[in-house]
Order: structure tokens, then C-alpha cells, then sequence
């Protein structure tokens, strides 16, 4: 039995034909990048790098960087569980995804919502600490009900790394409680942060089956999964929660931002695909590029496929943004630079070193 998949309805007519949890392909291993193809992606992506960040703006997003990192630092040592080595790269996506009027504190806050991402994907990808999977899964749901309610979960940053996340996310959590917009937004921001908790826990079912099995997921299974695991999402409402604009209804009535939100979400799981396939390969995992190779495609087909799939979602991302009330365009832009700007960040990395 086979079902159709189509990225997003009626943007792109190219069908993805899926079987119902497919045995692994046995061949696949670390080839590494194909040299012709990332080489195009690469000119490709310098040329649209250089029209969205020209210098006078790069100076500016640096500029602000380096103002941030001394605070993130001090949070970082506080909660060493949440790796020092991203301060410097998390700041720079905040820095570049920064609206006009936004303040220092802001900026500070919303890089933190990026930190606490990365740490709480280490802990459910068995990265970070010493949890059996179990434990991770039941992590996730500690973290989602701090979320809720800071107060239900008691957690001992010095019991061990995801102890110490778990305190971390319940002193940002408190902060975003207090920002300006937590009343109007503060229910979008814990929806997605649910979604993006729910995830990593498919996602672990699905590598376990992987591993023991070797059995993939339905591709429609993996990128519903994949779009909210993500954490863009999730980091985008929080943007929203933080900034506070002054919307002209409520937005649980507009189907419009959850739409921005998936196409972000997409457009930056396709190329993380691209990104980490060789490591997750060696990992014994499985992403869109092992699915694309079951359907009989090389890793290079995939490859260009993945790419052709993320600046499908982008085109989208930018035509749903460009709808947006006026109220809301600041915050429709930061989100085209951030899905822009993740999306080079994985296929060329030459922006996102530190520059001093």
C-alpha cells in the first residue's frame, strides 16, 4: 500500500510516493558531500547571502552580537549544562533575526529561548546526560509541564545535565511569563513548545525502530514530526510573546500564522537534513535524505532534492509573510531572515563563524 505526500498542499505539484513503514536501505554510509552539487548550492547561497546581508548590515548584526555575549555567558556558567560552545553562533541567529526597536533585554531573552532549544534537543537525543530512553521520554514531558506551570516541577541544576536544563527552562520560562505580550501570545509560544516536545519523543520511537528493526517512518509521519522537532517554530512564537505587537484580533482565529510557522519550519528541517545526513548515518539514524534513497533516489539526487524542497517552503514562507497585516510585518521579516539565515548557515557556513 503506498500513500502520496506533497510537502505542503498546492505548492508544489512534485508527489513524493512513500510505502507504509519501508525497510532501511542497507547500503547507506558516509559518502560525504558531492562536490559539484554542493559547490552550486554554495555560489547559490552566497549570491542570496550577500543581497540579504550586504556589509553595512553584517557590521550591525556583529555589532549587536558582541553586546549580547557577556550576559549569555553568565547564563551559561550558571547553567553549565547548556553548552557554552553555542553561545557565540545562537547570539549571531538572534542578532540577525533582531526587529527594529527591540531592546537589549529582548535580544538577551530571545537568544536564551534559542540556547535552551539546542540543550533540551541534546537531552532528548541522547547527547547530553546519561538517561536511558525512557527517562528522556519522561524528560520531555517535565520539561513541557514546567512550561505550563513553572511551578509543578522541583528541579536541582547540580543533579546532573538535564536536571540542569530543566532549572534553566524554568527561570527563562518565569522571564517570558513577565514579558510584555506573555498575555495575548504566551498560549501560541506553549502550544509549540508542546509540539516540539512531542516530536523528539516520535522521533525517539522512530530511531529505536530504526536501530532494532530497521524500519523508516512514513515521510509524512517524519516531517510532521520533523517541522515542529525542529524548534523554530516554537522560537519564532516566542518572538511574538517577547515583542508584543498590537494585533488587530486574536490570532487563535487566523490560520495564517500557523501556516508561517509550519513552512519555517519546514524549510529548516529539509537543509538540516542535507547538514547532518553523513553524521546520523554514522549514528545509526535515520532523516528526509535516508527516506528520498529508499524511493530509489542516490545520495546526490536526495541531496538536490532536499534542497529543492526547503526553497519550495521558503517561496511559501515568503508569500504567507507578505499577507500579514501591518502590525505583524516586523515580526514577518524577522522570520524570513531567521528561516534565510538557518537555512545558509547549514549549507554554507562561512557567515556564521565568529568574527571579533
Amino acid at each position: 500500500m503506498t500513500r502520496s505526500f506533497v510537502s505542503r498542499p498546492g505548492v508544489d505539484e512534485t508527489m513524493i510516493v512513500v510505502g507504509m513503514a519501508s525497510p532501511a536501505p542497507t547500503d547507506v554510509g558516509v559518502r560525504g558531500k558531492h562536490f559539484e552539487i554542493t559547490r552550486k548550492l554554495k555560489n547559490e547561497y552566497s549570491a542570496e547571502e550577500y543581497r540579504l546581508f550586504p556589509q553595512a548590515a553584517q557590521a550591525r548584526v556583529f555589532e549587536l552580537c558582541n553586546r549580547l555575549m557577556p550576559e549569555l555567558a553568565e547564563w551559561c556558567e550558571r547553567y553549565p549544562a547548556i553548552a557554552a560552545s553555542r553561545v557565540q553562533s545562537t547570539a549571531l541567529t538572534g542578532a540577525v533575526a533582531a526587529v527594529p526597536g527591540s531592546t537589549f533585554a529582548q535580544n538577551v531573552l530571545l537568544t536564551k529561548v534559542g540556547l535552551i532549544t539546542f540543550a533540551i534537543d541534546d537531552i532528548a537525543d541522547g547527547e547530553l546526560g546519561e538517561l536511558t530512553e525512557e527517562e528522556r521520554l519522561w524528560m520531555m514531558d517535565r520539561y513541557l509541564l514546567t512550561v505550563e506551570s513553572p511551578g509543578s516541577e522541583h528541579w536541582d541544576a547540580a543533579r546532573g545535565e538535564a536536571e540542569c536544563v530543566g532549572a534553566a527552562l524554568k527561570e527563562l520560562t518565569l522571564e517570558l511569563m513577565a514579558a510584555p505580550g506573555a498575555g495575548r501570545f504566551g498560549w501560541l509560544w506553549r502550544e509549540h513548545f508542546r509540539r516540539m516536545c512531542a516530536s523528539h519523543q516520535a522521533e525517539l520511537c522512530s530511531k529505536r525502530l530504526f536501530q532494532s528493526e530497521r524500519l523508516l517512518p512514513e515521510f509524512e509521519d517524519y516531517l510532521q514530526a520533523g517541522q515542529w522537532s525542529i524548534s523554530l517554530p516554537m522560537w519564532a512564537a516566542a518572538v511574538l510573546m517577547v515583542l508584543a505587537p498590537e494585533v488587530e484580533h486574536e490570532l487563535s482565529e487566523d490560520p495564517l500564522i500557523e501556516d508561517i510557522l509550519r513552512e519555517l519550519g519546514l524549510l529548516v528541517r529539509w537543509t538540516n537534513d542535507i547538514r547532518s545526513f553523513d553524521r546520523e548515518s554514522r549514528e545509526g539514524k535515520s532523516n528526509a535524505l535516508t527516506l528520498l534513497m529508499q524511493l530509489g533516489m542516490s545520495e546526490a539526487e536526495a541531496e538536490l532534492e532536499a534542497a529543492r524542497q526547503s526553497s519550495v517552503h521558503l517561496r511559501e514562507l515568503e508569500a504567507l509573510t507578505a499577507m500579514l497585516p501591518s502590525c505583524l510585518e516586523e515580526w514577518g521579516r524577522s522570520v524570513v531572515r531567521t528561516g534565510r539565515f538557518c537555512r545558509n548557515v547549514y549549507l554554507k557556513q562561512e557567515f556564521h563563524h565568529w568574527q571579533s
